[in-house]
């Protein structure tokens, strides 16, 4: 006997003593193909938020009469969406194989690319798109408040150092000061003191443009408005969001067993999955319903094409009591399996469509 598996477009099961080389023509095939199992993408978006300090904050209270409420850097985490996606595998425990011989000649068998069962004397199979996988990077959070020194002001201050000089007064010789001018870098006071006053200069420029008519645009006035509070930002502090989706991937084995999925903190984000100080958040399947087959009904001894009946669940992510997601599913591995006479096939002239991704039927016609 000979195994082929086959993970193909389109399998065509029929043998034809013309087709045989060095067998007889009734020496039989054997076929495989395995039924699909769903797992779930989970993903789950979060969003950050950096908390930024001033660089000059110490200023704040002596230039702004206000003490920041941002006095030191950190970040804080919350959830703020899941998407949960379906996604078919092959399930090793549910491989079949049939055998066929010349009793069975012109039986179609369509197959995947993915090695699913399509359908049985329906043409071929239908095509599967490959999924586009694609991740884009979060931008990188501003750490640091900067503030644009050039272009506003010179970064050079001008320093006089002490140095007298002897000069003749009305003839008579006297002791006066002639100081030495030099350039040296602005330190953090004089910087806070030269974004304070332009910082009043800005509103005072957007309140009189509000005030006057005929005065500065909207877009102007937003402009300023947008000046003002970057050097605002620059005493009192800022906080900057972005959003990091992270993806897991859910395999349900049973119903009603919840499954840890990932962990949550507020301070660090995703958390691994040991990590017992962060709260952990679990997928579970619930409440699986399964048609039940029908009364007196037994699996057929003859060989067959084996296809499943999937369960009807309900999908949650939870943290303990709080429920982040819920929504109807099918789960294929939490029915049952079925089969159907190949010779009721070939004998009847039936054509059989097969949900690739579920394992079950779709469409029975006959001809």
């Amino acid at each position: 006997m000979k195994k082929m598996m086959l993970f193909a477009l389109c399998g065509l099961f029929a043998l034809t003593a013309a087709g045989q080389r060095g067998r007889s023509a009734g020496a039989p095939l054997s076929l495989s193909y395995m039924l699909p199992r769903a797992s779930f993408e989970v993903a789950v978006t979060l969003e950050c938020t950096e908390r930024v300090p001033g660089p000059f904050s110490a200023y704040a209270p002596e230039r702004l009469g206000v003490r920041p409420s941002i006095t030191s850097a950190g970040q804080s985490w919350r959830i703020v969406g899941i998407r949960v996606t379906p996604v078919a595998a092959p399930d090793e425990g549910a491989m079949f194989t049939l055998s066929a011989s010349s009793d069975h000649a012109g039986l179609q068998l369509s197959l995947t690319p993915g090695g699913f069962l399509a359908g049985v004397g329906s043409g071929a199979a239908p095509s599967e798109e490959p999924r586009a996988l694609e991740y884009v990077a979060p931008p990188a959070p501003a750490r640091e408040i900067e503030y644009i020194r050039f272009g506003v002001e010179s970064t050079l201050k001008e320093v006089l150092d002490s140095n007298f000089s002897t000069m003749e007064i009305d003839g008579v010789p006297q002791r006066v000061w002639d100081p030495i001018v030099r350039h040296a870098l602005k330190d953090n006071e004089d910087y806070a003191r030269e974004i304070t006053a332009e910082l009043f200069a800005t509103r005072r420029k957007r309140l009189e443009g509000m005030a006057s008519a005929g005065g500065l645009t909207g877009e102007s006035i937003a402009g300023l408005k947008a000046l003002e509070e970057a050097y605002l930002s620059l005493f009192l502090g800022k906080e900057t969001s972005r959003e990091v989706t992270r993806v897991f991937r859910y395999i349900p084995e049973r119903a009603d067993a919840p499954t840890p999925l990932f962990r949550f903190s507020a301070e660090r984000g995703i958390a691994r999955l040991d990590d017992v100080s962060a709260t952990p958040y679990l997928a579970e399947v619930t409440g699986a319903i399964v048609a039940k087959p029908a009364a007196g009904e037994t699996a057929a001894a003859r060989p067959g094409i084996t296809y499943r009946v999937p369960a009807m669940a309900t999908l949650r992510v939870r943290a303990g009591e709080t429920t982040l997601f819920e929504g109807p599913c099918i789960v294929p591995q939490l029915g049952r399996l079925e089969q159907i006479p190949l010779d009721a096939i070939a004998n009847e002239g039936l054509t059989i469509e097969f949900h690739p991704h579920l394992g079950s039927i779709k469409r029975i016609s006959k001809k």
